[in-house]
């Protein structure tokens, strides 16, 4: 991927109830715990570089695939630093290819007696001198090429696009901090997430699968988190994350679902 910043958006949760179901003679046979649809891998993009905003191609609310063109700066500036680089590589290697050649002739004299200390020592470091001007700019036109290139900005990945915030014409400079220019989410994931206690957590762990109920219809998912909370009075309770592949079910981030999870 080229020409992003990525900066995790943590989803906000309502808070969720619990509810259990199915007693009998006393005993919990299954617990289903309600809580809420979120957004899977939200996503602040930006630009590492500087620049005019030339090209906005999305709108909040599109579905676009990965690689897909979001937004791209004007290459000129660009263009043109790179090629002023470009104009100095030529000269600057047949500089140093011609102090090698300098370098070779006076350490052939030197070991002959025929040049003295001090002028192998001034040819060779004219020799260096000029291999590092010459090194440098070829590290400047790359560093100018990957420059340009960050210039456009691509979904990471099938996204949902969350939010713009940006415009054309607008400038960009993220030398102090990068600018959020676009924010996405997984277009084909969401992020189940309710909240229980240490006995309905029990002996789950990451990677486990959890059954997501909405209206009736399930979906099988896999933990992904599971992160200690503490309330006022110390009381600790486990928020449970369950990412699930959402293609073909309809469902939306900020929806109510349950969360099956076994009797311990």
């Amino acid at each position: 991927m080229k020409g992003a910043i990525l900066s995790p958006v943590r989803p906000v949760f309502a808070g969720v109830a619990v509810a259990v179901l199915g007693l009998g003679v006393g005993l919990a046979q299954a617990a289903e715990v309600e809580g809420r649809l979120g957004f899977s891998e939200r996503t602040a993009l930006s630009t590492p570089v500087a620049g005019v905003i030339e090209t906005l191609s999305v709108r909040p609310g599109e579905r676009v695939e990965a690689g897909t063109l979001l937004v791209e700066l004007d290459e000129t500036p660009f263009r043109y630093r790179q090629q002023m680089v470009s104009a100095e590589i030529p000269g600057l290697k047949r500089a140093a290819a011609e102090a090698d050649l300098d370098a070779e002739r006076v350490q052939a004299l030197y070991d002959r007696t025929s040049a003295s200390d001090s002028e192998r020592e001034v040819a060779l470091i004219e020799r260096d001198r000029a291999r590092g001007e010459r090194d440098r700019a070829q590290a400047e036109f790359g560093l100018r090429d990957w420059e340009r290139e960050q210039a456009s900005l691509e979904a990471p990945f099938d996204a949902r696009i969350l939010a713009v915030h940006a415009a054309p014409g607008e400038v960009v400079s993220p030398r102090l901090s990068p600018p959020v220019l676009i924010e996405i989410a997984r277009a084909d994931r969401l992020l189940a997430t309710a909240v229980v206690d240490a006995d309905q957590l029990g002996d789950i762990e990451l990677g486990d699968e959890l059954t997501v109920v909405r209206d009736g219809e399930r979906a099988s998912g896999v933990v992904e988190a599971i992160r200690a909370e503490h309330d006022e009075r110390g009381d600790v309770s486990y928020r449970v994350s369950v990412g699930l592949a959402t293609d073909g079910l309809g469902w939306r981030a900020g929806q109510r679902i349950a969360i099956d999870f076994p009797d311990h």
